[in-house]
């Protein structure tokens, strides 16, 4: 691997081409997924509320309704469908990232080889593509925050007042998608008091940290003025602040109930150390499954050969101190909630990706024979073909289901039903708040009488694992099906007439 020179030195790729085709595979990937994500239901209500009611009654059903006001806005000016709004946000999400990453690359010290190897390993990877037709805040949140990165490293070789204005405004941006993005904020102009070469540490630091905390003054002033009424403003951030208070408390119970179940005699001394183990172990597979294995394989082969710390040294402190901001959020998330989704742990992987162009372009460049590029060139293309397609497709029942409340039932009639899908595409009366208190499961729903027997319609997403629990309610009720969607291993859709 090369040594690493000035960014400024290096042609870069043309950036449009990297913004095109990652364009053109989000297209490609929604083409084929007949049916959009779960959450990208509460998304286009709170839209809807919000061109209906304004903003309050949107963030009364979702808490940070800044994707959702946007997708509004797109449907009120272009006309485009709600649902089109949010996937082409989504989308351009999504290329935004992909430039990002290998405008990072470059400015890391990669040529165009590797510059080129890197547009691959982000527009191909499996993990981060999986919500490309879906309507989610994640890949607007990686793609500000890999920018917010990329200009930290432009600071650092050219410290002026552009640089610091517009990391600023990145890292605000990618805080307003998602929360977690102020640990950036506070935590990376930290970061500089420990960058090697770097002179008046302190008083760069303090120059990306005073806007923070006059932001954080001016936010502190305006909840307190809006939340007076004693009304929670923010109550999901509010929710998990209160939730860390309790950590202390709720981590000796998780201990003692380790101890009980896993551990005799003097080993139930230890069961503090195995829940944490335990804890830290899950992390790491999320993260693990988040990068792929062939990457974290790739990551570690790397290291071992000392290639992924060629970086220029105020480089390799800077990404290093954005991985350990990564993992720090993850652990309390991990803490608090006691689960991780692989999800989550993306914004580790974004940076933990930018190691492996170099591993590869130096795999690429080894001596040894042409079977080295062979397995460069197969893992790549390995990667490519795993985003290129999707399972998706083996629930469009699920949207046939929902065509068919729209075409086929009364338009004042009511629909009961277990999916939000369903509920919300099939256009008919349906009440959302009923059904959400049962978490949309179908077997506390139908023990419930009241929340069904009075409507029009019982249309129940009934997966393999309910078919019995619905028959069994179809017989003690005497209902028969009036019509049923599907019926392979991911599940059907029966329809009653109530």
């Amino acid at each position: 691997m090369y040594s690493n020179p000035s960014a400024s030195s290096l042609p870069h790729l043309n950036y449009r081409w990297v913004f095109a085709a990652s364009l053109l595979l989000s297209a490609w990937l929604i083409a084929l997924d007949p049916l959009i994500n779960r959450d990208a239901i509460i998304y286009l209500r709170s839209a809807d509320a919000y061109l209906r009611d304004g903003f309050a009654a949107s963030q009364q059903l979702y808490g940070r309704p800044i994707l959702p006001i946007c997708m509004a806005m797109v449907h009120k000016f272009t006309g485009i469908p709600m649902v089109y709004a949010g996937l082409i946000l989504v989308s351009l999400a999504y290329a935004l990232m992909c430039s990002a990453f290998v405008a990072t690359v470059h400015t890391l010290g990669g040529d165009r080889r590797v510059q080129l190897i890197a547009a691959i390993v982000i527009i191909s990877h499996p993990m981060l593509n999986h919500s490309r037709s879906s309507i989610m805040r994640d890949p607007i949140y990686w793609a500000f925050l890999l920018m917010a990165f990329r200009e930290l490293l432009l600071y650092l070789q050219q410290p002026n007042l552009a640089h610091r204005l517009r990391w600023f405004a990145y890292v605000l941006l990618a805080t307003l998608f998602r929360f977690e993005g102020a640990f950036f904020a506070v935590l990376a102009p930290l970061s500089l008091l420990f960058t090697p070469g770097l002179e008046q540490r302190l008083r760069h630091c303090l120059y990306l940290l005073v806007p923070q905390f006059l932001l954080v003054m001016l936010a502190t002033a305006g909840y307190l003025a809006l939340s007076s009424d004693g009304g929670l403003l923010f109550p999901a951030i509010e929710k998990y602040i209160t939730r860390l208070q309790s950590v202390p408390a709720e981590f000796g119970e998780i201990a003692q109930n380790s101890a009980d179940a896993l551990l005799t005699f003097t080993a139930r001394e230890d069961a503090a150390f195995a829940a944490v183990t335990s804890l830290v172990a899950l992390l790491a597979l999320n993260i693990c499954r988040a990068m792929t294995w062939p990457w974290v394989i790739t990551l570690l082969w790397g290291a071992t050969k000392n290639l992924t710390g060629r970086f220029r040294p105020e480089h390799s402190a800077l990404l290093l101190a954005h991985l350990l901001i990564g993992l720090f959020y993850l652990s309390l998330f991990l803490f608090i909630n006691r689960f991780m989704l692989e999800r989550y742990g993306s914004q580790v992987v974004i940076f933990l990706l930018l190691y492996i162009p170099f591993v590869l372009n130096s795999l690429w460049h080894a001596k040894g024979g042409a079977w080295k590029r062979v397995l460069v060139a197969t893992l790549l293309l390995g990667m490519t073909l795993d985003s290129a397609h999707t399972g998706a497709g083996d629930k469009a029942f699920i949207r046939d289901a929902a065509q068919w409340v729209e075409e086929e039932t009364p338009k004042q009639s009511s629909v009961v039903s277990n999916s939000k899908y369903i509920g919300y595409f099939g256009n008919r009366e349906f009440d959302w708040r009923a059904v959400a208190l049962q978490n949309f499961d179908l077997k506390s729903i139908l023990a419930r009488t009241e929340m069904w027997r009075d409507e029009d319609y019982l249309v129940m997403y009934v997966r393999p694992r309910d078919q019995e629990n619905w028959e069994i309610f179809l017989r003690r009720n005497k209902l028969t099906e009036l019509i049923s969607f599907g019926s392979g291993k991911k599940g059907r859709v029966a329809v009653i007439q109530l």
